[in-house]
């Protein structure tokens, strides 16, 4: 059985990662990637980071939240995340976790490295902030706001 892995290139200062042997995506490779992204922004390398998802058919939620964390430190040193080459399946895992709104998508590798080479907009100059899900105040829990406030009727013979 073949251990999935991430490879990671350095395009001109420009960080390219894509994953081998990931049908399913796994949190370990892209736990690396986050390893790996955080060496070469101390190093002096550029904060932007192109993620070709070729060959991957599903993402469950913990690479997704290694792709969240990824965004935070990349949004820290001024840089971004891009991902190209994302199939539709999980496309829609990004979508229906309101996350697609994070990241930049794009159809292909070379695409992606010239949108990481473009300066990037001020998301709040513009009103576009991207939001992160994981920072959203989470509403009050049912036994803190409603179900509380239900009571159980009385038995005729309880005193009020």
């Amino acid at each position: 059985m073949l251990k999935p892995s991430v490879q990671i290139h350095n395009v001109d200062g420009l960080l390219v990662a894509e994953f081998w042997d990931c049908l399913r995506l796994d949190p370990a490779p892209v736990q690396e990637l986050r390893n790996r992204y955080e060496e070469h922004v101390k190093a002096g390398g550029r904060p932007e980071i192109v993620i070709d998802l070729e060959g991957i058919g599903f993402a469950g939620s913990a690479a997704l939240g290694n792709f969240v964390a990824l965004h935070r430190t990349a949004r820290q040193h001024g840089g971004r995340l891009v991902f190209c080459k994302v199939d539709p399946t999980v496309a829609e895992v990004f979508r229906a976790s309101q996350l697609e709104r994070l990241f930049e998508f794009v159809a292909d590798r070379n695409t992606g490295i010239a949108a990481a080479n473009r300066p990037q907009a001020d998301p709040a100059a513009t009103g576009n902030a991207p939001e992160i899900i994981a920072d959203r105040p989470r509403p009050a829990s049912p036994v803190q706001g409603g179900l509380s406030r239900l009571r159980r009727k009385k038995p005729a013979s309880d005193p009020e």
